[in-house]
C-alpha cells in the first residue's frame, strides 16, 4: 500500500475502527515510514484536543434574541431601476453609447456593401442612325420612323418593353 492509502485510513486506524489484520499491517507502515508517523502523531494530537473541548451554553435568551433580530433584518436591499441605469448616466456613458452605435452602424454598412452583389451599370448602345444619314448604314429603314424614340441605353430599351 502507498502512503496516500494509509494516511486516509490513519483515523479509522486511530478509532479503532480497522479490523486486527488490517491494523497490524499500518502499523507495520507507521515503523518504516516516518512520514506516515508524523501525520499519525498529529492525528492523535488532534483527537486528543477535541476530547478535551467542552460544551458551551448559550446565555439565557441568546437564541430567541438572534431570532427575532434575523426577522428584522430583510436578506436582500431592494433596488430600483435606477441602480441599474445610473452607470449610464453622464457624459463618459454617452460617448459610449454613440461609439458603440457608430461601430453598428459602419458594421452594417460593410457587410451590405461587400455581401451584397454589384450594382450592373446598363451598357451603352449605339445611338439610332438618323434619316439624314447615309442609306447604306441602316440595316432596315422599314423599323424606324420619325416617330420612333430614340434611346441611348439599354436600360431606356427596357423601360420601353423593347
Amino acid at each position: 500500500m502507498n502512503c496516500e492509502k494509509i494516511k486516509t485510513q490513519l483515523s479509522a486506524y486511530i478509532d479503532g475502527e480497522l479490523s486486527e489484520e488490517h491494523s497490524a499491517f499500518i502499523r507495520k507502515h507507521l515503523a518504516d515510514c516516518d512520514s506516515c508517523r508524523y501525520e499519525e502523531q498529529l492525528l492523535h494530537k488532534t483527537s486528543r484536543l477535541l476530547g478535551n473541548w467542552e460544551d458551551v451554553r448559550a446565555p439565557d435568551g441568546f437564541c430567541e434574541a438572534l431570532l427575532a433580530k434575523a426577522e428584522t433584518v430583510s436578506p436582500l436591499p431592494r433596488r430600483s431601476i435606477i441602480h441599474a441605469v445610473r452607470p449610464l448616466a453622464g457624459p463618459r456613458a454617452l460617448i459610449k453609447v454613440v461609439a458603440y452605435g457608430m461601430a453598428i452602424l459602419l458594421l452594417c454598412v460593410g457587410v451590405i456593401f461587400f455581401a451584397m452583389p454589384p450594382l450592373k451599370r446598363a451598357t451603352m448602345v449605339e445611338p439610332l442612325p438618323t434619316h439624314s444619314e447615309s442609306a447604306s448604314q441602316i440595316d432596315d429603314t422599314a423599323s424606324i420612323s420619325e416617330d420612333s424614340p430614340r434611346y441611348t441605353t439599354m436600360a431606356q430599351m427596357k423601360v420601353a418593353g423593347m
